[in-house]
């Protein structure tokens, strides 16, 4: 399961829609370096592009996330 999103580093609460990869990186424990392969192998992580920025839809992450850890029980 990923982290609660709940406070920037500015301490106002979130509720992100999608967040860039860095804190994606940090919300999975995965590098950003690995979070772009598994999607660019099409894992359904929820990346979009946006101009060039890369970002990950937090719903999709999580979805994606919990069902890694439901196949490996």
């Amino acid at each position: 399961m990923l982290p609660e999103l709940s406070v920037q580093p500015t301490g106002t609460p979130v509720d992100a829609i999608s967040v860039d990869q860095a804190e994606a990186a940090r919300l999975t424990g995965l590098s950003a370096k690995t979070l772009s392969r598994l999607a660019d192998a099409g894992e359904p992580l929820g990346r979009i592009k946006v101009n060039r920025r890369v970002l990950f839809v937090v719903k999709q992450l999580r979805e994606w996330a919990e069902s890694r850890v439901a196949a490996t029980r």
